[in-house]
């Protein structure tokens, strides 16, 4: 496929920047970006699988250049899976596979734990984002357990988020944000495995500083209140955990409980770091791709067996 097509969606007050390709009669995809970042960096991925699928992503609020800031209630995840909704009744859509980077990942985990949400996804795969409270959970299991060969992975785990410090406290994270500008953005993607050349190091200022500034409150959203804890064994769709084993934000360790949340998990490994995505693209691409094609089997059997 040459090109996706763009579209808005209007909410109240704002609206959203949709991509979106593929046959329309063709099963949904959509593509949940992280923090700071895009819908831009999953472009890639959604041009190799429209020809099977049809691909779709959104930028959360105030993301694109040129677009108002948005006030920080905005990201919280309750009212962005409203934004994850009106994104999907405005493609047409009633159920998809979701796919989610860092906070995609968290999003898009409370979409799919969400008691009604959670009942149009067909499969769900996430990289190097865990769902908040889960997370939580096992953080705070292993500690409790006065063990420490348990608790030492959970302290390397908050060591890992030191870096979140600053986006927790607003007026010094945005200072540094704009001191740093583009400069500071091109250092984190390469940091964490962006490599040299990619399109996404030529981000102007605006766009840097769109992505960065006002979706910073994801962080004093979200983490010190993080949503619900799903009932265990709650989600029942297929599960695939995307695994960067070079992440130096998201460590393994913490998504050691997932399976008493999750009845059907499956672990793929890729050998890149946080954004393999754009380190390790066909790698990515065959991981989701065969994925996909498994539960598309798997479903085709089920409704042939009736």
């Amino acid at each position: 496929m040459s090109e996706l097509a763009e579209r808005w969606v209007e909410r109240s007050g704002y609206r959203l920047r949709v991509r979106h390709g593929g046959d329309p009669e063709h099963p949904l995809v959509l593509f949940l970006h992280g923090y700071p970042d895009s819908q831009r960096m999953w472009q890639a991925t959604m041009m190799a699988l429209a020809d099977r699928y049809r691909v779709a992503s959104l930028d959360w609020p105030g993301v694109p250049a040129g677009e108002p800031r948005q006030p920080a209630r905005r990201y919280r995840i309750d009212a962005l899976l409203g934004d994850i909704e009106a994104v999907i009744e405005a493609l047409g859509a009633q159920r998809l596979h979701l796919v989610g980077h860092d906070w995609g990942a968290s999003i898009g985990w409370s979409y799919v734990t969400h008691p009604e949400y959670g009942k149009r996804v067909l499969s769900w795969s996430f990289i190097s984002g865990p769902h908040l409270a889960i997370w939580r959970q096992w953080g705070l299991d292993e500690l409790r357990s006065l063990d420490p060969r348990r608790a030492w992975p959970v302290i390397a785990q908050l060591l890992r988020a030191s870096y979140t410090l600053p986006l927790l406290i607003w007026p010094l994270g945005e200072a540094l944000w704009r001191l740093g500008g583009v400069n500071a953005w091109r250092a984190v993607l390469r940091f964490a495995g962006v490599p040299a050349g990619d399109a996404l190091l030529e981000e102007s200022r605006a766009q840097v500083l769109n992505m960065a500034l006002g979706p910073m409150a994801l962080y004093r959203q979200n983490v010190l209140h993080p949503p619900p804890l799903p009932a265990q064994g709650s989600v029942t769709c297929p599960v695939q955990l995307i695994i960067a084993e070079r992440d130096p934000f998201v460590s393994e360790a913490g998504y050691a409980n997932l399976g008493d949340y999750a009845t059907d998990l499956r672990t793929a490994r890729l050998p890149g770091s946080h954004w393999v995505t754009r380190s390790h693209p066909e790698k990515t691409l065959r991981v989701l791709h065969d994925f996909l094609a498994e539960i598309a089997d798997s479903q085709a059997a089920a409704e042939k067996a009736e």
